[in-house]
């Protein structure tokens, strides 16, 4: 527990640097594809990849206040090695994050493989020519709720262990919700556009890493899904497919050069410390080289430069 509570406090210290160093690396040329993303469908999947402490996560937040400055719905999911997500995980992640409406027949299912004791809801349409309909009609109903009664049930038992009982292949079950999955996001983005963010890639499993590219974003890329995009992080490369690079942004953060930590150091240091034009330029060389040019940890390093110039 101590890890994770001292991983959240890193996280936040983090978070507060970047959102001073966005300041200065706007990221304007990554908005600019990722804004050609939402308005286009020429390029349905961004990905981003970089090292670590380039940045992903400052333009992460750029880029969903975007997306919220455009009243879009989203979803974001995010492996680390305290939650490392399954293909089902991702699925309810993404599903409670845009609302569970749109995805009553995937809850349905995902409970009816993983819960012993359910049973799945039928739906049930009528259409009437003439006529009343009376539903329930003298019925005494226990152990339920209205919810129950008609359409599909939307609670979600959250099991995550696989029935026994059940001799369903594991391929077989993750084609079968990603199926149901995909169906609802198909209602779902009917009428708006969906944005759908994925980030540090690179922890997720490899057989996570193959059903999200061949099962889940098929569809996306192909043009099943035009009103839904879905933007990428991590330092994982995407798959090796020509026909796939094709249709999608590729994305390589850059490291800051000296000029770029010149110019950052003068910007965080007015009005808190006088440094000299010299010291400047030998302060960001000297940076540049101990950081390779990594945003997050120039923006630490110029921190606590100018921590220790206050303290004297």
């Amino acid at each position: 527990m101590t890890e994770v509570i001292e991983s959240r406090f890193d996280r936040v210290r983090r978070q507060r640097r970047e959102q001073l160093l966005t300041q200065f690396v706007d990221r304007s040329a990554e908005m600019a594809l990722f804004q050609q993303v939402l308005d286009t469908d020429e390029l349905p999947v961004m990905v981003v990849t970089a090292e670590s402490g380039m940045g992903k996560s400052s333009l992460l937040m750029r880029m969903v206040h975007e997306c919220a400055l455009r009243h879009l719905p989203k979803a974001e999911v995010e492996w680390s090695s305290v939650h490392v997500l399954d293909e089902l995980s991702v699925l309810r992640s993404l599903r409670d994050a845009l609302g569970v409406d749109s995805f009553a027949a995937f809850t349905d299912l995902a409970n009816y493989y993983t819960d012993l004791s359910y049973t799945p809801r039928l739906e049930i349409n009528v259409n009437l020519v003439g006529g009343n309909l009376q539903v329930a009609g003298g019925a005494s109903i226990s152990n339920s709720s209205i919810g129950d009664v008609a359409g599909v049930v939307l609670r979600d038992n959250n099991f995550m262990v696989q029935r026994s009982d059940l001799a369903v292949p594991d391929e077989v079950r993750r084609q079968q919700l990603t199926k149901r999955f995909l169906e609802g996001l198909a209602q779902l983005s009917a009428s708006q556009l969906v944005v759908l963010f994925f980030n540090a890639t690179e922890k997720m499993s490899d057989a996570t890493h193959q059903w999200l590219w061949g099962r889940f974003l098929r569809p996306i890329v192909d043009g099943a899904l035009p009103r839904v995009r879905a933007v990428l992080l991590g330092q994982r490369p995407p798959p090796d497919d020509a026909d796939l690079a094709a249709l999608m942004a590729r994305v390589q953060l850059q490291p800051l050069c000296a000029e770029d930590i010149d110019a950052y150091i003068e910007k965080r240091a007015a009005g808190v410390a006088e440094i000299s034009a010299e010291t400047r330029r030998e302060l960001a060389a000297m940076l540049s080289a101990m950081t390779r040019g990594r945003p997050a940890d120039v923006a630490a390093a110029v921190e606590l430069y100018l921590k220790s110039r206050s303290a004297t």
